[in-house]
Parts: structure tokens; sequence; C-alpha cells
């Protein structure tokens, strides 16, 4: 036998790797794929076409609602975002500071004319509320609010804490707009110019 072949002969035969990865990278694993499905889950938008950018202002919670709940719901968002600091939660404002709009008789009356002038365009001066005053000044909000944006939030704010009025359309509210910027209205402006009728 030649050195050769002993040297072969002598050396181990070549084994397979047999290298198991650790159990903690399967629970990583299993536990960053958890993650990830709950995230999907609550951020995915189920699947749903209004995630994409062309449905980005449709809310994916009113789906499913009356059209009615999905102007309150809209309107509710408008009302927490611009007017929850002044006229609070509870609709029922600030004693000496800001009015009611619960229960309000200028909320209340037979049209939402009036209502949409004061959000367009302001108010400022002493206004009676149910035989209460209030002086102040309401800023105007045409400039950052759509027709839309102010139908919703007047029909929110007429239809809850037990008020009666109608709801608003952004038709009406396109209609006011269009007669141009009036500035701040005073309330006799509003009384006197503008009788409270659809």
């Amino acid at each position: 036998m030649s050195d050769n072949e002993e040297n072969i002969s002598n050396s181990e035969e070549p084994k397979s790797s047999s290298f198991s990865p650790p159990a903690w990278s399967f629970i990583l694993l299993a536990v960053l794929a958890f993650v990830a499905m709950r995230y999907f889950d609550a951020f995915g938008g189920g699947f749903s076409n209004n995630v994409f950018a062309k449905n980005i202002d449709r809310d994916p919670l009113i789906i499913g609602m009356s059209e009615e709940q999905q102007i309150r719901a809209r309107g509710k968002r408008v009302y927490n975002s611009t007017c929850v600091a002044c006229h609070q939660s509870h609709g029922r404002g600030q004693a000496g500071q800001f009015p009611p709009l619960a229960g309000s008789d200028w909320v209340n009356g037979v049209g939402p004319n009036r209502m949409i002038r004061i959000v367009l365009h302001g108010l400022q001066g002493t206004i009676k509320v149910n035989d209460v005053e209030f002086n102040g000044q309401m800023a105007a909000l045409g400039a950052q609010l759509s027709d839309q944006q102010v139908a919703d939030v007047l029909s929110f704010v007429r239809t809850e804490w037990g008020n009666a009025g109608s709801f608003v359309s952004a038709a009406e509210v396109a209609t006011i707009r269009g007669e141009g910027d009036r500035g701040p209205y005073t309330p006799d402006d509003l009384l006197k110019n503008f009788p409270d009728a659809d």
C-alpha cells in the first residue's frame, strides 16, 4: 500500500453538517409574524377600496352607516376639531363666554341660513341666546371649511343634544357662500336682514 493510499484510508470520512438554528430564532420569527398580522389587520383597511388615494377623504369607520349617520359622523369630526374648544363636547358652551348650541333658539330656528352665515363669515357683538346675553366674537370658518364640512357640522349641531333642526346640504352652503364675504355679522344684522326660513 502506498503512502498516498494509506493517508486516504486513515482520513475520516466526510460528514454532512447538521447545524440546527437555536429555538429562540423560531420564537422571534413567530412573534414578528404575529405583530405584522395585527398591524395589517388594524391598518390595512380590510381590503377596502377606500384605502386608495382617490378615496382618502372617506372614513372606513362610517362604511355601512346610513347616509344620515355618515353626515352626523363627519359633522361630529369637524365639530370636535373646530368648535369643541368654545362650545364644549356637551354643546352647552361656557357660561358668560360662549353661547350654548344645545337647545339654542338660534340653532333650532326654522331654517339654517343664519347659522350658515355665522359659520362662514363669523359673528361679533352681543347675541341673546335663550334670553341670556353673550358678548364675544366667533371667527369666520369659511376659508378653512368646505361647503360639505360646513353642511356636515351644522347638520350634526342641529340634530345633536336634543336639537330638532333639519339637516343642511352643501348646496345651501354654496348658495350663501356665493353671495360673497360679508365680514363678521352682528346678531342685529342677521335678525333684520335674513329671516330664518328655508
